[in-house]
Parts: structure tokens; sequence; C-alpha cells
């Protein structure tokens, strides 16, 4: 596989149990997998990690009623 391209993407996550909203940046490697298809890799904070939508959490309440929003790509 051979990286083609990397975004930096700010998602905005709103806790639909206290109200909470925050927002955090994610990093997504896109990937040729050699048969024309794409593969995405994410990182957090320089760590890889799972996609920003799978498993949110509130990081005020900790409750998993999370309302993940679409991304906003970052301008280098």
């Amino acid at each position: 596989m051979r990286e083609t391209d990397v975004f930096s993407e700010i998602w905005t996550f709103i806790c639909q149990h206290c109200s909470h909203i925050w927002h955090d940046e994610y990093e997504a490697r896109h990937f040729d997998d050699g048969h024309g298809g794409d593969t995405v890799s994410w990182r957090h904070r320089g760590l890889r990690s799972m996609p920003p939508w799978a498993h949110a959490t509130c990081v005020n309440c900790e409750t998993a009623m999370v309302k993940v929003l679409p991304a906003t790509p970052q301008r280098p």
C-alpha cells in the first residue's frame, strides 16, 4: 500500500445527555490498496485510533450518547 493523502480534520461532538459540545482533531491517512480502492487509517494525538464516530464517549459526563458531526478539513 502507498500513502496518497493525509488530511487533518476537526470533528465536532455533541453529548445528547449533558449537552456538552467539543471539537477534536483527527488525521485521516488515505492509502491506495493497489486494487483501485482507498483505505483510510486514522490518527488521534499522534496515535493510531478508531474513526472519530466509533465508540464516541462524552469527555464531560462519560456517556456514549454522543452525536458526531461531519469533519471540517483544515487547510495546510
